[in-house]
């Protein structure tokens, strides 16, 4: 993975097969620019067509496969070429997925929430999207960092979900491990994970913002991806 600057924004290049870059801390910070100005430095710096984003409220719906009134959607799924879509996180996981032929694209922004409605396997099992083969887990809050209380543990509980795999206890803490739980449940559906390991949104202060290291900074990470 390479570090692109222009017009002192940073970018981290994941990929270009999907393309896929995430937005990085620095001077200028791309999620601080108007939904039209982000539109317009993706249109003449990237050469694409259009780009989107939503307003992201810890759902399952997904953007390509259902409706919603006030574009809120917690990922998307698109074959379209040329058209960059923004998964928002600070320390959520965002998880892009596609096929072998480069042919479709997806994206899904998996904190707790989403991952206890079951955002990966609804998207995967309800439309027949099992063609997709590989997958990139981003920066996100890694399990030394990530405590979760009773009530937490509980609500998956509840939702018929055992989650003691990915817990760890420390002291009187304990700690979730949302990489191995999206790692998982990917492999039961056969698909491969592009790296071994993703960098942690929490202590890479330089680079990411995070919600639990600065509560109520509304400034995020963005990764883009487009076909």
């Amino acid at each position: 993975m390479n570090t692109i600057e222009i017009d002192e924004y940073k970018f981290l290049e994941v990929s270009n097969n999907p393309n896929i870059i995430i937005s990085l801390k620095g001077k200028k910070n791309f999620c601080e620019l108007s939904k039209s100005d982000k539109s317009h430095f993706m249109k003449s710096h990237f050469k694409l067509n259009s780009y989107s984003e939503f307003n992201q409220v810890h759902s399952f719906l997904v953007n390509g496969h259902d409706m919603s009134e006030k574009n809120e959607f917690d990922g998307f799924i698109t074959k379209q070429k040329n058209h960059a879509y923004a998964i928002k996180t600070a320390d959520c996981v965002p998880l892009i997925l596609w096929d072998e032929n480069k042919e479709l694209l997806c994206g899904l922004h998996c904190g707790w929430k989403g991952l206890r409605k079951g955002i990966i396997g609804r998207i995967l099992e309800e439309n027949n999207y099992k063609s997709m083969t590989e997958a990139f887990i981003g920066p996100h809050i890694s399990e030394k960092h990530f405590e979760v209380k009773q009530d937490l543990i509980k609500k998956f509980q509840e939702g018929g979900i055992d989650i003691r795999p990915y817990l760890v206890g420390n002291g009187d803490k304990i700690f979730m491990d949302l990489r191995q739980f999206c790692v998982d449940e990917l492999h039961d559906y056969g698909i491969q994970i592009m790296t071994k390991f993703s960098l942690c949104s929490f202590t890479e202060n330089d680079h990411f913002f995070s919600w639990r290291r600065e509560p109520g900074n509304p400034l995020r990470n963005l990764t883009i991806a487009w076909l």
